[in-house]
């Protein structure tokens, strides 16, 4: 009660602050937040995800978040972030948010007084990670800058020779690059277009298909939506869409899928032993 009357006065905010109460970690713990790393409600586990035994608040979430970083170096850890990134419906927010938290962590890293094999480690992995948003933040402004069709454009070719009856080469030239972009557009085309949200269902499956047990090994190294993007153009349906676009139905797919679907359970046990029997 003090400290809200405190709180509601311009001079007692002001002392507040030069004694050290008006912290993030004092008055916003219990702030609702964005969960961009997945986390379950239970022991801890050797997989990807975070573990709490109690649902977390919004500071004890992000402590867990770099704290379970500690336990992968070099590329598993880019495996691990983008295990939870390619679960994420959110990509700008994804990436901003490992962003802004790492140069954060950086600033506290300065003033935590380690060792310097200690601090070399952990500086290494935090910059490791704001290389890794700065690359996905690069592929995402590229797509968004592409064509419906997903294909760079090809740029206007000025006619330098206008001669009478002589073939122009620049036109020759314009011929082949249509045809060749041509050549890689896919013609898939479905019997039943109302099967293609099944068709996305069964890639969904596959990008988070994992070995049974405690040890953590997936089917795929990497498989990103924007690579699920990729295959969905080929399909005639799909084919102008942008990659953005087919993120988006990539996500809404996801989010229809239910958890308890026999059909589906049924589904990711049989490509589950398939791959890993």
């Amino acid at each position: 009660m003090a400290f809200k009357k405190w709180m509601n006065n311009p001079t007692g905010r002001t002392v507040l602050g030069i004694i050290g109460f008006r912290l993030p970690g004092i008055l916003h713990r219990n702030d609702p937040f964005v969960a961009y790393f997945q986390y379950k409600i239970g022991p801890y586990q050797k997989d990807y995800y975070l573990y709490f035994n109690n649902p977390p608040g919004k500071f004890s979430y992000k402590q867990e978040v770099f704290r379970k970083m500690r336990e992968y170096n070099g590329h598993d850890l880019i495996r691990f972030i983008e295990f939870h990134y390619n679960a994420c419906e959110e990509k700008d927010g994804f990436i901003s948010w490992i962003r802004y938290e790492t140069l954060q962590q950086l600033s506290f890293l300065q003033a935590e007084g380690r060792s310097k094999l200690s601090f070399n480690i952990e500086k290494g992995r935090l910059e490791a990670m704001l290389l890794w948003a700065q690359e996905e933040g690069e592929k995402l402004q590229a797509l968004a800058q592409l064509p419906p069709s997903g294909m760079p454009q090809v740029p206007e070719i000025i006619q330098v020779s206008e001669r009478a009856g002589k073939e122009d080469p620049v036109e020759k030239i314009e011929e082949g690059i249509s045809a060749l972009l041509r050549t890689h557009q896919g013609r898939i085309d479905l019997y039943n277009e109302h099967h293609m949200t099944k068709v996305i269902q069964v890639l969904r499956l596959l990008q988070d298909l994992r070995a049974p047990g405690e040890k953590v090994e997936l089917l795929f190294k990497n498989f990103t939506d924007m690579d699920m993007a990729a295959i969905l153009r080929q399909f005639v349906e799909f084919g102008d869409f942008k990659t953005n676009t087919l993120q988006v139905k990539i996500s809404n797919v996801k989010k229809e899928m239910k958890q308890n679907d026999p059909a589906l359970e049924k589904l990711a046990q049989a490509l589950q032993d398939f791959f890993f029997s």
